[in-house]
């Protein structure tokens, strides 16, 4: 049997961990089961598709590390998918960690509960779970984790009955579900209807979730192409695409903070500008917590602008310009003909500590600017 390859990785201008790492197959691999194999570690190497993937665990800037390649026993799950009516349940290294809700009666999709490295929920329980001692209970519609906006051809997909004019997202089919050893992936059909039930929106969503252990990686890459005739997004702040609904105990009125790549602190300096992250923390339950939205740069009009606010929502909105400049000349109204895509691509950080101690900017670095792996 031929010798199998070894690999190169190198970390670059940003130190590494927990650090999710895509890259296409050499020739030559067996089937079966692949580790990454060094002097002092062994790695899961995980097939995903016609791609491999690997969490690589820490690598310090600069550095490089050189793993060979070896045919083993099956290693554990690190993510693992189990599907019940109308939801997918997801576990990491063996803890829960989000439930998919996708029953088709529903208005839209949903990650619920959302729950972080240490356990704590991340996310709001209203409206999914109403009554929870202490918890807003504004904005019904604002369910966890969810993808909508509130102005496609005047329909509001945003905002649920009897709010007028909605519509939903409905879950189609899908295209593959697969777990494993470093990362489980989603893909997924969905079509955005009007209130009438005419299709407006075809949509080819992509979620990876990885199994890194300091820290939980929620990867969502949403294509967005009209169904029949062209559609318009219009200028709201009302939307996301990706929207998340923090837990209350950590919304900026009662103490948390919101923080972006630039700096800006509060939603003074965060709500309406433009950034590639923001990060939104505070203490549940005795511990400092905190989530980020990044996103990428593949993404349209990137670096998004975020409708992010003391009392919860956080949401990467890139259409809403003139209502986040407060100017009416700037507009951000797309149209998007038959035959377009639109396409966005986030990652959710869920972390212990604030932006700082969760170490935001360099895990950016990682979504952004992946260490470099060279098969030799």
């Amino acid at each position: 049997m031929p010798a199998l390859p070894s690999l190169q990785v190198t970390a670059g201008e940003h130190d590494r961990r927990d650090c999710p790492v895509w890259l296409d197959p050499p020739a030559g691999l067996p089937d079966g089961p692949l580790w990454l194999a060094a002097p002092d570690r062994r790695t899961p190497l995980q097939r995903v598709g016609d791609r491999l993937v690997f969490i690589l665990d820490e690598l310090p800037r600069g550095a490089s590390r050189r793993y060979q390649v070896e045919a083993g026993p099956a290693p554990a799950a690190g993510v693992r998918v189990v599907e019940r009516p109308g939801a997918l349940e997801i576990s990491v290294h063996g803890a829960a960690f989000t439930t998919y809700h996708i029953d088709p009666s529903g208005v839209r999709p949903y990650f619920f509960p959302l729950l972080g490295p240490t356990g704590v929920p991340m996310t709001r329980s209203f409206p999914m779970v109403p009554g929870v001692p202490g918890e807003s209970t504004d904005h019904p519609h604002h369910r966890s984790l969810y993808v909508a906006f509130g102005e496609v051809n005047g329909v509001d997909v945003w905002a649920e009955p009897p709010h007028p004019n909605t519509g939903r997202i409905v879950h189609r089919s899908w295209d593959e579900i697969a777990d494993g050893p470093a990362a489980a992936l989603l893909r997924e059909r969905l079509q955005w209807i009007d209130g009438k039930e005419v299709p407006l929106l075809d949509e080819r969503r992509e979620v990876v979730v990885y199994a890194a252990r300091g820290i939980r990686l929620l990867e969502i890459s949403i294509a967005l192409t009209p169904s029949r005739v062209a559609v318009l997004f219009g200028d709201t702040k009302e939307g996301g695409p990706l929207a998340l609904r923090v837990n209350s105990a950590i919304e900026g009125r009662r103490g948390g903070l919101i923080e972006n790549a630039y700096g800006g602190r509060r939603e003074a300096e965060t709500w309406g500008k433009r950034a590639p992250w923001v990060d939104y923390a505070g203490v549940i339950d005795g511990q400092t917590v905190g989530v980020a939205i990044m996103d990428h740069p593949s993404s349209f009009r990137h670096p998004t602008y975020w409708h992010v606010r003391d009392y919860g929502l956080f949401a990467a909105n890139p259409f809403g310009i003139s209502q986040f400049t407060g100017d009416p000349g700037r507009r951000g109204d797309v149209i998007l003909t038959p035959g377009q895509t639109l396409t966005f691509r986030y990652r959710v950080c869920l972390h212990t500590g604030d932006a700082a101690s969760g170490r935001i900017a360099d895990r950016y670095h990682d979504f952004a600017n992946p260490p470099a792996a060279v098969w030799e």
